[in-house]
């Protein structure tokens, strides 16, 4: 059964470390004096709407494959890997067998993460609004999501474009913009600061059962 959808519990949701504080929903003009890009609208039209299609699927095992090709074709996970673990990411370039365990522990939880929250919006519908192009290659796409049964949520997505197509690499929620990976990276650090003591491994292996958590949650949900 959903349950309504509101941008606490999405933020939440989506970071999976419990739940933080948000200001009021609101929505913003769009820039028109803004140079848009129709290429990575786009994307993310198609992309978000194939994710949303995917989870009205009944077929469990189906559903999560559907999701996870959409996800990794669709989100940048490696990059967005690397930068959430801010200055601690310099300890990977020293161990390569570390480096990979992180990318691929990290891979699993942002696909855990967002198949759990976006459960939630099975039968939602988005609108692309409008496009700002910040540099040559990064675009950053407002939309808004109509859950059914919930308020819309202006959602911001940031693209990036390289020989290999568009990929998204943040994603905000509501008109203050607050870019999630900027947000998990604060908390990562934050964990590995005052609770892990700097130590990456005890890192991955809380991010795993995190992972464990999430999905056993959106199978219950099913």
């Amino acid at each position: 059964m959903n349950r309504p959808v509101t941008r606490a519990t999405f933020l939440s949701g989506l970071l999976g470390l419990g739940a933080i504080a948000v200001a009021p929903d609101a929505y913003a003009t769009c820039n028109t004096n803004a140079v848009r890009n129709a290429d990575a609208e786009q994307f993310v039209q198609r992309s978000a709407a194939e994710a949303l299609a995917a989870l009205g699927n009944s077929n469990i095992a189906q559903r999560e494959t559907q999701f996870r090709t959409l996800m990794t074709r669709f989100a940048d996970t490696r990059r967005i890997g690397l930068f959430v673990l801010g200055r601690y990411r310099g300890a990977l370039e020293q161990d390569t067998a570390l480096r990979t365990e992180w990318l691929s522990t990290f891979q699993e939880f942002a696909i855990a993460t967002y198949q759990n929250q976006f459960a939630s919006f099975n039968g939602a519908r988005i609108e692309v609004n409008c496009s700002e192009e910040q540099t040559a290659t990064t675009v950053v796409v407002d939309s808004t999501v109509r859950p059914r049964g919930g308020d819309p949520m202006r959602v911001q997505w940031k693209v990036l474009r390289s020989q290999a197509g568009w990929k998204a690499t943040d994603v905000a929620v509501g008109a203050d913009g607050v870019w999630l990976s900027q947000l998990q990276q604060r908390l990562f650090m934050r964990q590995l600061d005052t609770q892990f003591n700097g130590d990456l491994r005890l890192l991955v292996a809380d991010v795993r059962q995190r992972t464990t958590t999430l999905r056993r949650t959106t199978v219950a949900r099913s």
